[in-house]
């Protein structure tokens, strides 16, 4: 017996099978050199914005609430991901 599958919706794209949603998201993936690329620009944006290097940012904002805010939330996570991604190459 065949399992007839729901749409799924997520954000504003619905997709009508687990196969669209799979083709949507592996046409939408990034190389890791691009994924390297976007994560260092990021950095760098942060640091101009905020007069401070990453590692001034997360010796000082790292485990206090005031990471709860969130673009020093994805400075934190961007961060955190950069050296991760240099390690898998």
């Amino acid at each position: 017996m065949k399992v007839k599958e729901k749409p799924l919706t997520i954000g504003d794209v619905t997709f009508q099978s687990f196969e669209d949603f799979y083709q949507y998201v592996m046409a939408r993936q990034v190389s890791k050199e691009e994924a390297i690329r976007r994560v260092k620009q990021r950095l760098a944006e942060f640091e101009q914005k905020y007069g401070m290097t990453s590692e001034e940012f997360y010796r000082t904002i790292a485990g206090t609430l005031a990471v709860c805010e969130p673009e020093y939330l994805f400075w934190k996570m961007d961060y955190e991901t950069y050296p991760r991604l240099l390690e898998q190459e």
